[in-house]
């Protein structure tokens, strides 16, 4: 499996790897953002309610770019799109990490949103059109591992740049806002960094397949938007779920098992690792189960650890059950992916990506307004079973769509 992993590595094109690269800018400026954002407004005085509002606010804009984004990838080329994405997520973080009014908050907030809209629907068909058959599994795998390696590494670089700052003298003396602040500027800087690998991607824009001739498209349009509906569907599902629950897992962990800061902290980068690792695991499954299967079994596989997550308070318990529940849950995404570009013909795959993005953001960001109340009113368990049966309704949907798909990694595929 290593060897394997290895070589095909080692056969991606520049483009990929230029792609790769900016993706790994990119993880580490969202990954800082993502531990220190809450933090920052914290600190300027808003209180839990209004951070939610804004960041299900951040989700809503990326599903809503994601259907304009969408048409200029498919009509211009993916690269303009994913150019678009980084300036606006940069621009976004930059003007948040200025001032902490609401006016300009909400907009950098709308500005990044729509920034991750572009980026969503321009890096899944950009991998799948410059890559081969066999490479996608293991592309799709090292695309979803890399950004989480980042999304890591960026928490022990979140965790020590506001200290730096404070202590080093570098910028003056600031204070715990002034360092955070700092350090989300620092987050920015990553992201627009992604830009210089990014201008050199390739301009082309989608193309058939080799050896196939471009079908009618009134053909493709009636073949791909019934399968793009039951993309949305299963996603949707999704996204409902996991914005019942996930954004208030460091709170779950806090009031339901009683840990402290250090120790969530910890299973927070163990979650991510597993995850990562998870991720890397993904060809194996396609290899062995086939795409569509391989997403319906990682789902199954995390429900039982979120029924011991909503039942027992022990802390290592639910440590370890929140690690393998991630891991699990998470292990689909590649397989997701490149199930949906393989379906799809290439003239509408970033329309795919984002109509399937568009669904799970609404989702999210819908639960989101919802799950707060829900949770200050009767606990976590209530929500642990929402996600429950979302996740359970998802992977049963997805199996009865998508199970007679052909894995590309099996022996009967098309080389």
């Amino acid at each position: 499996m290593k060897s394997t992993y290895l070589l095909m590595v080692l056969t991606f094109s520049p483009a990929l790897r230029r792609m790769l690269a900016a993706q790994c800018l990119v993880g580490l400026g969202s990954g800082i953002f993502a531990v220190l954002f809450n933090l920052y407004l914290k600190s300027g005085g808003y209180q839990e309610d209004a951070i939610g509002r804004l960041l299900a606010l951040q989700s809503l804009a990326a599903a809503l770019a994601s259907i304009p984004m969408g048409w200029v990838a498919d009509r211009t080329s993916r690269r303009t799109a994913y150019l678009i994405g980084l300036s606006a997520i940069s621009s976004g973080y930059f003007l948040a990490s200025q001032s902490v009014a609401v006016g300009p908050i909400v907009l950098a907030a709308l500005i990044a949103g729509c920034g991750q809209g572009a980026m969503m629907v321009a890096v899944q068909p950009f991998l799948q059109e410059h890559s081969h058959r066999r490479q996608r599994p293991y592309l799709f795998s090292m695309n979803f591992s890399l950004v989480l390696a980042m999304n890591i590494l960026s928490g022990f670089l979140a965790g020590w740049l506001p200290g730096f700052f404070r202590s080093s003298g570098w910028a003056g003396p600031v204070g715990e806002h002034g360092s955070l602040q700092l350090s989300l500027l620092a987050g920015a800087g990553f992201i627009f960094l992604a830009i210089l690998p990014g201008v050199r991607l390739s301009r082309s824009g989608p193309r058939p397949g080799p050896g196939l001739a471009p079908a009618d498209p009134a053909v493709d349009a009636a073949r791909a938007w019934p399968l793009v509906g039951r993309f949305m569907l299963t996603s949707g599902l999704i996204g409902a779920g996991a914005g019942m629950i996930v954004p208030y897992f460091n709170l779950y962990f806090q009031d339901w098992t009683g840990a402290s800061i250090a120790q969530i902290g910890t299973v927070f980068a163990l979650g991510q690792f597993g995850t990562a690792v998870g991720g890397i695991s993904s060809p194996w499954l396609a290899r062995r189960f086939g795409s569509a299967n391989g997403v319906v079994l990682t789902q199954m596989l995390s429900l039982p650890f979120m029924v011991i997550m909503a039942w027992r308070h022990e802390f290592w318990l639910c440590a370890v059950c929140f690690i393998f529940r991630g891991a699990f849950m998470n292990m689909s995404s590649p397989l997701r992916q490149e199930t949906l570009m393989e379906l799809i013909p290439p003239v509408f795959r970033a329309r795919a990506s984002a109509a399937d993005s568009m669904a799970w953001n609404l989702a999210w960001a819908g639960s989101m307004f919802i799950s707060g109340g829900i949770i200050r009113q009767y606990g976590y368990a209530p929500c642990l079973a929402v996600t429950f049966g979302c996740y359970l309704a998802s992977g049963v949907l997805y199996y009865l769509f998508f199970s007679a798909t052909k894995s590309p990694m099996s022996p009967r595929a098309r080389a």
